[in-house]
């Protein structure tokens, strides 16, 4: 009768340490979550604009650079 004793006791303190561990993943996972979404939030509203107008940027100074001593007539075909 004791060995069943001391198996539903480990049992029981197997399944509080799990809980534990299951609530506190579930907290890190919430955490998570919210860094993410502050993340994209950021990515969208900042990044997305300025990688956009850099890009337009580039783009310009490239054509600028690579028709700057062309003629029209030329660049027609």
């Amino acid at each position: 009768m004791a060995e069943k004793d001391n198996y539903v006791e480990e049992a029981k303190r197997r399944i509080a340490h799990l809980s534990y561990k299951l609530e506190r993943a579930e907290g890190r996972i919430k955490e998570l979550e919210y860094n993410n979404s502050e993340l994209q939030r950021w990515v969208n509203d900042t990044c997305v604009p300025r990688m956009v107008e850099m890009s337009d940027e580039l783009s310009n100074r490239y054509n600028s650079k690579k028709y700057r001593n062309k003629k029209w007539q030329e660049l027609k075909v």
